[in-house]
C-alpha cells in the first residue's frame, strides 16, 4: 500500500512538473533539464525492462512448480494406490497363514490318530504274543486262506507305516508354506512400512511447493503491481521530455529570430565568478604550466575556485558554442554582437547549450578541471572581431 501511494505521489508530482514547465516557456533555459529528464526517462525504461524479465522469471518458476506439484500429485496417488495393494496382500496373506495354521493342527491331530492306532495294534500284538498271531495262522482251513492271512497282516503293517510317513510329509509342507507365508507378511509389512515413508516425504514436498507457489503469487502481484506503477510514470516522464523538447524547440526558434538583431550596446560586464578574485594566471605570455621549456601566450586570465562553484554569463547574449574538447574541456562560448564573444572553459558541468539566450548573471556552468588543466579553475577570454583581448580591460572582480 505505501509503494503504491508513493508511485501516485510520484506520478503527480511529474506532472506537476510538466504543469510548471509549461508556464515558464520562454522564460527559462531547459536544455539541461531536458537532458536530465531523458536519462531519467532511460533510467526507468531499464527499470521497466528490469522488472518485466524479473517477471517472467517468476512466472517461469511458478509454471516449473506447478508442474512438479501435478509430478508429485501423480506419483502421491501411485503410492497410495501401492499401499492399498500392499494392505489387500498383508490381509490375504494373513489369511492364508491362519488357515495353514488350522491345516497344521489337523495334521498334527491326523498324524496322533495314526500313531494311536499304531500303538494300539502293536500293543495287541505285543500282549496276545505269538499264539495270537499263530492262531491266526494255524486256523487257516487252506493254504490259500493261510496265505490270504498272511498277506493281510503284511498289508495292515505296511500301510500304517505308509499313512503315517504321508502324514509326516504333509505336516513337514505345511510348516514350509507357513514359514514361507510369515516370511511373505514380513516382506509385505517393511514394503508397506517404505511406502508409507515416501507418501508422509511426498506429501510435505506438496505442501513446501504449494507454500512456494503462495509465494510466487504474491511477487508475482506485487511486481504487476510495480510494473503498472512503472508504466504510468514512464508514461508521464515521457510527456515531460516531449513538452522540454517541445519548448526547446520554440526557444531555439525564438534565439535564431533574436540572433539578426542581437548587438553588444557597450555596457559593464560582471565578474564570471562572483566571490572569487583571485588571478592565478593573467593575459599575454607565460611560463608553460606544465613543465615545457620556453613560454606561452595565455589568451585569458585563470580563475582558480573549487570545483563546483558557479559561473555565470559576464553579459547578456545567445550561446553561440557549448561542448567538449580535449584542450579546453567542457566550454561555452556566448556571443554578445558586434563581434564580441566571452568563453569559459574546463567546466566540470554546463549548463546551457548552443542557441540558448542568457542574461547576464545567468548561471552557464561549474568549476572543474576538465581538458588540458592542472587544477580547479576557470578560463575565462574575450574576443573581439576575432583576436583574444585582455578580459582585464573589460571586467574588474
Amino acid at each position: 500500500m505505501k509503494k503504491r501511494i508513493k508511485g501516485i505521489l510520484r506520478i503527480l508530482l511529474i506532472f506537476a512538473v510538466v504543469f510548471y514547465v509549461s508556464l515558464a516557456l520562454g522564460k527559462q533555459n531547459y536544455a539541461a533539464s531536458l537532458e536530465e529528464e531523458k536519462k531519467k526517462q532511460q533510467e526507468m525504461q531499464k527499470e521497466l525492462k528490469n522488472t518485466q524479465a524479473y517477471l517472467k522469471e517468476l512466472e517461469k518458476l511458478k509454471g516449473d512448480t506447478e508442474a512438479y506439484i501435478k509430478e508429485l500429485d501423480v506419483r502421491l496417488t501411485q503410492l497410495t494406490d501401492n499401499m492399498y495393494k500392499l494392505e489387500r496382500d498383508i490381509d490375504t496373506t494373513k489369511a492364508d497363514i491362519e488357515a495353514t495354521k488350522l491345516d497344521i493342527v489337523k495334521a498334527k491331530a491326523d498324524v496322533n490318530a495314526q500313531y494311536a492306532t499304531m500303538k494300539l495294534r502293536i500293543k495287541y500284538m505285543y500282549e496276545n504274543g505269538e499264539n495270537s498271531y499263530l492262531d491266526m495262522i494255524l486256523g487257516s482251513e487252506n493254504m490259500g486262506e493261510l496265505l490270504t492271512r498272511a498277506e493281510y497282516l503284511s498289508q495292515i503293517t505296511a500301510y500304517d507305516r505308509e499313512q503315517l510317513e504321508k502324514l509326516k510329509v504333509a505336516k513337514e509342507e505345511l510348516d514350509a508354506r507357513e514359514a514361507s507365508l510369515v516370511a511373505k507378511e514380513a516382506e509385505l509389512e517393511a514394503l508397506l512400512a517404505e511406502t508409507q515413508e515416501e507418501q508422509k516425504a511426498t506429501e510435505v514436498l506438496i505442501t513446501a511447493k504449494k507454500d512456494s507457489m503462495s509465494g510466487y503469487d504474491s511477487q508475482i502481484s506485487g511486481q504487476e503491481a510495480a510494473l503498472k506503477e512503472l508504466e504510468a510514470e514512464l508514461k508521464a516522464q515521457k510527456a515531460i521530455v516531449a513538452e522540454l523538447e517541445e519548448i526547446e524547440r520554440k526557444r531555439k526558434e525564438e534565439a535564431l529570430k533574436n540572433q539578426l538583431n542581437l548587438t553588444y550596446d557597450g555596457g559593464k560586464m560582471t565578474w564570471p565568478l562572483p566571490g572569487y578574485s583571485r588571478i592565478s594566471s593573467r593575459f599575454g605570455y607565460r611560463s608553460n604550466p606544465f613543465g615545457g621549456s620556453g613560454r606561452e601566450y595565455h589568451n585569458g586570465v585563470d580563475l582558480p575556485a573549487p570545483r563546483g562553484t558557479k559561473i555565470v554569463a559576464a553579459y547578456d547574449g545567445q550561446v553561440a558554442w557549448s561542448y567538449y574538447s580535449n584542450s579546453a574541456g567542457h566550454w561555452v562560448g556566448i556571443d554578445h554582437g558586434n563581434e564580441i564573444y566571452t568563453v569559459y572553459m574546463h567546466m566540470s558541468k554546463r549548463l546551457v547549450s548552443e542557441g540558448d539566450t542568457v542574461k547576464k548573471g545567468d548561471v552557464i556552468g561549474l568549476v572543474g578541471s576538465t581538458g588540458r588543466s592542472t587544477g580547479n579553475h576557470l578560463h575565462f577570454g574575450i574576443r573581439k572581431n576575432g583576436s583574444y583581448v585582455d578580459p582585464l580591460k573589460w571586467v574588474a572582480p
